[in-house]
């Protein structure tokens, strides 16, 4: 990759890092599933032009943007509402790799080897020392939610491969809309007080909203888009790891979290098996490439 391209990735995983700040004191402010609908507001209103109807795709579309838009976000929302801190919820957020890969095997019934076994178990198992931090045990139904979101991202990413010829903004101007209409709806039934929290809110968690809107779909989303249209994602998703330490720094300096041994211990485990799983599964992406190509050269 170009220097600049490098440049980007490490701009779009620290945009994606300091997203969680940005929800967190969103939802310091608004109910965390009117925030997210909010959020998707915002979202809504850049990608507006793109929301299109696709012939014969809007079933599984619908599916997908519900899945995305209202469920992994309104996991990852209410995850943040009850966090005591946004290093070890990032953290935990990369699971949906391990997720992705394990999905593959029971779905698509692909095979994998002792590596990718032992990266998704080590990820796990990073987590899961993440709960011998005190601070961190304090709030484990946080974790937990995360964790469920990061399963659900796997999940739509699945459904998502029969969406590969419609255009990301496309697929992104739907989940807008699903998460807007879907997160409002069910705020309305389980949260309270959002028209109040309207008057009350700071210009803070206006910001943080807005940020979550606008740069994180912007820059994260279209910084993201690009690089995966210039290179193969063997190349640029290995990047996006770093994601978590944006996240834990941001926490440190800015919301004055505190780093334990524990968190440090855990999260590296977690980032270290992510990295395994997500390198294997590029690299067997290559070679399924390539064995396809070959296949097709012999056939022409």
């Amino acid at each position: 990759m170009r220097p600049i391209h490098v440049m980007l990735a490490f701009l779009v995983a620290a945009v994606w890092g300091f997203n969680f700040i940005a929800a967190k004191w969103a939802v310091q402010d608004f109910p965390p599933l009117f925030a997210n609908g909010m959020r998707f507001l915002v979202v809504l209103a850049v990608l507006f032009p793109f929301l299109r109807i696709v012939p014969g795709k809007m079933v599984q579309l619908i599916k997908v943007a519900t899945a995305m838009g209202v469920v992994h976000f309104g996991l990852l929302f209410s995850a943040m509402g009850l966090a005591g801190g946004v290093g070890s919820i990032s953290i935990a957020s990369q699971l949906n790799v391990p997720f992705s890969t394990i999905l593959a095997i029971i779905i698509l019934k692909e095979t994998v080897g002792w590596k990718r076994v032992f990266g998704i178990s080590i990820s796990f198992g990073g987590v899961l020392f993440l709960g011998f931090d005190p601070v961190i045990f304090a709030y484990w139904d946080a974790v937990a939610l995360i964790v469920g979101a990061a399963f659900v991202y796997a999940v739509s990413a699945v459904m998502m491969r029969q969406l590969k010829d419609i255009p990301a903004t496309t697929i992104q101007a739907w989940v807008a809309l699903a998460g807007l209409l879907g997160s409002f709806a069910v705020s309305f039934v389980f949260e309270s007080n959002q028209i109040a929290s309207l008057d009350s809110a700071g210009a803070r968690a206006w910001a943080s909203v807005a940020y979550a809107g606008l740069i994180s779909t912007v820059i994260g989303h279209g910084g993201a888009n690009y690089l995966f249209r210039k290179y193969e994602i063997s190349m640029v998703s290995p990047y996006f790891l770093v994601m978590p330490f944006f996240s834990v720094i941001g926490g440190v300096l800015i919301l004055d979290e505190v780093v334990g041994w524990e968190m440090v211990v855990g999260g590296g485990m977690t980032i270290f098996g992510v990295l395994i799983v997500t390198l294997r599964n590029n690299q067997r992406a290559l070679q399924k490439k390539v064995g396809q190509n070959k296949a097709g050269n012999k056939s022409g």
